[in-house]
């Protein structure tokens, strides 16, 4: 499992109006990094298949092999959907992991803004005796504070993964 919102912060962030991501950054960046592998090995196979094809195509002439080069060679040969497909496996790779990094980044401020919150929180109580409870006005100017704070963030990650 991912990072885990502290129990002391859940309440406040629950209060509000929010819910922690159940997102798990760790499996995001694991399948991230499957997906990679995955580009690799097909990488591979294409290489050796190529190799194999030069091979041939270099110890053999003929009608035969100039059509056999022709189909290796064509827009929608299976060599071509293989390269497309190593592509494709390292682009969807990268992405999961540029989606861990940013669901990471979020938490992260959230906790943080939820810690600001809660020692402001804390702050405006413990000077309430000294002020006759003047201090605690603060409290609801904090909470919407740290709610533009975490919207801001929210939005922002929206923005980052929707490429909006």
């Amino acid at each position: 499992m991912g990072l885990v919102l502290p129990a002391q912060l859940a309440g406040l962030l629950e209060e509000l109006g929010y819910m922690w991501p159940n997102t798990d950054e760790v499996k995001l960046f694991q399948m991230g990094q499957a997906w990679m592998e995955h580009g690799g090995k097909v990488s591979t196979v294409v290489q050796q298949a190529d190799q194999a094809v030069q091979t041939a195509l270099s110890a053999n002439r003929g009608q035969g092999v100039e059509a056999f080069q022709a189909k290796w060679n064509a827009e929608d040969s299976a060599h071509q959907v293989a390269q497309d497909g190593v592509t494709g496996a390292r682009v969807i790779g990268a992405a999961l992991l540029a989606c861990a990094a940013i669901v990471i980044a979020l938490k992260i401020t959230v906790i943080i803004q939820l810690t600001i919150l809660l020692i402001q929180i804390i702050q405006a109580i413990a000077a309430s005796v000294a002020t006759f409870g003047a201090s605690l006005a603060w409290i609801p100017v904090a909470k919407k504070l740290a709610d533009m704070a975490i919207n801001f963030a929210i939005s922002r990650a929206m923005e980052a993964i929707l490429g909006s």
